[in-house]
C-alpha cells in the first residue's frame, strides 16, 4: 500500500518557491499604483493641451474645471456648463471622473488652484485665465493622489506650459 500527499522536505521546497515569487513580485506591485497616478497626471496634462490648442485653432475659450470633492474635471467651451465631446470616444463628453474610470480608479484630486478658482480657460491666444476671466499670475496646481504618493501638474502663467512633477 502506497501512501499519497507530500513528504515534509516537498511542503518546505514548494513553500520556500512561493516565498521567494512573492518577495519578487511585491516590487512590481508596488510599481503599478506609481504606474497609475502617472497615467492620471498624463491624462490631464494631455487634456490641459488639449483645451489649450482647441481654443487657438477655434479662437473659442475652452477650459477645465476641476471639482476635488466629486474626483473628476470638465473640458468645456466656452463655459463651464457645455462640456466638449471626447475625440477618443464621441459617444461622450470630455468629464474625467477619477471614481468610475477603471483605469484611474482610487485616484484623488487633491486641490486644484487657479487663482481664486479650481478651473482654467485659455483664451485664442493660449492664454491662461481662471475661470472668473482673469490672467493666471502665479502658477496654476492640480495635485492628485494615490495611495500616498502625489503628482502636480502646472500651468505657467502667460505662456500655458503645461508640465508634470
Amino acid at each position: 500500500m502506497t501512501s499519497r500527499g507530500f513528504s515534509l522536505t516537498e511542503l518546505i521546497v514548494i513553500l520556500s518557491i512561493l516565498g521567494i515569487l512573492s518577495w519578487i513580485a511585491y516590487p512590481k506591485m508596488s510599481a503599478m499604483d506609481e504606474i497609475k497616478l502617472d497615467a492620471a497626471a498624463r491624462r490631464l496634462a494631455g487634456d490641459l493641451r488639449y483645451a489649450q490648442s482647441l481654443a487657438m485653432s477655434r479662437r473659442v475659450i475652452h477650459g477645465i474645471l476641476f471639482d476635488p470633492t466629486l474626483e473628476k474635471y470638465t473640458v468645456f467651451a466656452p463655459n463651464a456648463s457645455t462640456p466638449i465631446t471626447d475625440p477618443a470616444d464621441r459617444a461622450r463628453t470630455m468629464i474625467v471622473d477619477y471614481t468610475s474610470r477603471t483605469e484611474f480608479r482610487g485616484v484623488l484630486v487633491q486641490s486644484a488652484a487657479f487663482g481664486t478658482t479650481p478651473g482654467v480657460t485659455f483664451d485664442y491666444f493660449g492664454v491662461p485665465r481662471d475661470t472668473a476671466g482673469v490672467d493666471l499670475s502665479s502658477t496654476g496646481t492640480v495635485v492628485l493622489s494615490y495611495q500616498g504618493q502625489t503628482d502636480t501638474v502646472f500651468v505657467a502663467p502667460q505662456t500655458g506650459m503645461v508640465t508634470v512633477r
